[in-house]
């Protein structure tokens, strides 16, 4: 490879999280070349920027690729984030409020750089190199520990107008519902989430049904778990599995039919269980729309599809941010 030749231009997309700082060199078709991990020093914004800085340092210096070939570098940053401004305004995992991340991380490395949420950059990765390439409209969900949504129109994220576009993990779908961590209750996150599959099971086990997870203790279970039994079709698992596809797919249509996107795309951990679990949300999904005609002309059957990125998405999302739109 001759790094000399235009056509060599490469990004670095950088997935900034609470433990751990994921940097990839990655060209212009979404191709990574050459991946890093470092652990996150959070004890004060500085140092998370000296660290993050480093990273960068790092993986050009370990590429063979000239600081010329770089035509940028794009970090996803938990939290809510001004991507116009270049700032981490408040992130828990990182302990920063307003910190001027554009400007700290471009006076160390010389460099043009891009933030953005990391859920809303994954939307974008999504729409530039995974299941959306080529499509100019979608929505992506996140579904792990909690909940969040991204969208991306006419080839733009969506922030809304104080940055919390996709919060949805903290809609209310059912009032007298579970408590959730934000402090209200029957959130779609407290509903749906990894967390909540797995409660949901534990509290049928409580009233006694039988299942092959009672062997398991009821406090500790995973939503692994419930999908390992849902997979031997344990008929409690399933039951659970079941309900909280309901709400998922309860969510999808509703913002379906808000964004008329072109496809959902769901990542996350919760999802990797693959079609034990995206099963009964297309099965809820499919009902919906055939009871509603509606919805029926949004929906198809590869309307809802898992990330094929893996989890390579964070970076590749962070990546798009920098990356020239032609």
């Amino acid at each position: 490879m001759s790094n000399s030749d235009p056509k060599e231009s490469v990004v670095i997309g950088v997935d900034v999280g609470g433990t751990k700082i994921a940097t990839a060199l990655v060209d212009l078709r979404g191709n990574i070349l050459r991946e890093t991990r470092h652990p996150t020093d959070v004890s004060n914004p500085q140092a998370t920027l000296d660290g993050i800085a480093q990273a960068i340092d790092h993986i050009i210096s370990s590429s063979g690729f000239a600081r010329a070939d770089i035509v940028g570098i794009g970090l996803g940053i938990p939290g809510l984030v001004d991507p116009v401004n270049g700032i981490g305004i408040a992130s828990v995992n990182l302990n920063w409020r307003n910190v001027p991340v554009k400007a700290e991380l471009e006076r160390r490395l010389s460099f043009p750089c891009a933030i953005e949420n990391d859920v809303k950059a994954a939307a974008l990765g999504e729409a530039r190199y995974g299941a959306g390439r080529g499509m100019k409209n979608l929505i992506y969900m996140t579904i792990g520990t909690g909940i969040a949504a991204a969208f991306v129109l006419d080839n733009e994220i969506y922030s809304g107008s104080k940055g919390m576009a996709g919060e949805v993990g903290h809609a209310i779908i059912e009032r007298d519902g579970p408590l959730c961590k934000c402090g209200g209750h029957g959130c779609l996150e407290a509903l749906a989430a990894g967390p909540a599959i797995a409660a949901r099971a534990g509290d049928k086990l409580h009233s006694g049904r039988r299942s092959i997870l009672s062997q398991l203790p009821i406090d500790s279970l995973t939503a692994e778990d419930v999908f390992h039994a849902a997979a031997q079709q344990d008929e409690l698992a399933l039951e659970a599995v079941k309900e909280a596809g309901y709400y998922l797919a309860f969510a999808i249509q509703f913002l379906a039919l808000a964004y008329d996107p072109q496809v959902v795309v769901l990542g996350g951990g919760v999802p990797q269980a693959g079609e034990v679990f995206l099963h009964p949300v297309c099965q809820s999904l499919e009902r919906f729309a055939a009871e509603n005609w509606v919805f029926g002309e949004l929906y198809h059957p590869d309307f809802v599809q898992v990330t094929k990125l893996g989890t390579d998405i964070g970076v590749l999302g962070a990546a798009a941010l920098a990356a020239p739109t032609h």
